[in-house]
């Protein structure tokens, strides 16, 4: 009834009157403050809630990409690590064995030159030694022929020192043609 006409005049006219305009004013003020009270400061505040976890999900988003990354970076660089020990592992390993290997062929040229150099000597003794006993075989089968051959008895020693002359004479000669 804020534009009611009066009874006073037939013709529909508009006048406002100023109680309902007070009234209609002091209403809205009411509502706008219970809207504001009840209705506008809840919104406000979860919505400035939400956003707030917005904003601190982004950031543990943005704190959790910069630790994998950092992370990331730092299982490569341990990998890289790990396989730089692995190779100089590796290498060592290699360089011991081979080492090992050289000191056993070392070992074993040596070992195998000691047993030739004492079986070349073994061979030179039991060559002097053969030849000793043939030199004194031949002796004793010579004084024996020669005294056949005389029918007397030889002086032993004296034809025993002359056939030795003659056997290291012709052993002289012998080692010359070879």
């Amino acid at each position: 009834m804020l534009f009611a006409p009066t009874l006073a005049e037939e013709a529909p006219s508009l006048t406002v009157q100023p109680y309902w305009v007070l009234v209609a004013l002091v209403q809205f003020i009411v509502l706008i403050w219970l809207l504001q009270k009840f209705l506008w400061g809840p919104i406000t505040t979860t919505l400035a809630t939400r956003a707030e976890r917005i904003r601190e999900g982004l950031a543990n988003a943005e704190a959790a990409k910069r630790e994998r990354e950092r992370m990331t970076v730092e299982v490569e660089r341990l990998l890289t690590e790990a396989r730089r020990e692995a190779a100089a592992l590796s290498e060592r390993t290699t360089k011991a064995a081979e080492d090992a290997a050289a000191e056993i062929r070392a070992q074993a040229k040596v070992e195998a030159d000691r047993i030739r150099e004492r079986a070349r000597v073994d061979a030179e003794q039991l060559h002097r030694q053969s030849l000793a006993q043939l030199k004194s075989e031949v002796a004793s089968l010579a004084i024996l022929a020669a005294s056949r051959v005389l029918g007397r008895e030889v002086d032993a020693n004296t034809h025993r020192a002359l056939i030795e002359r003659s056997l290291d004479e012709a052993g002289g000669e012998l080692g010359k043609q070879n």
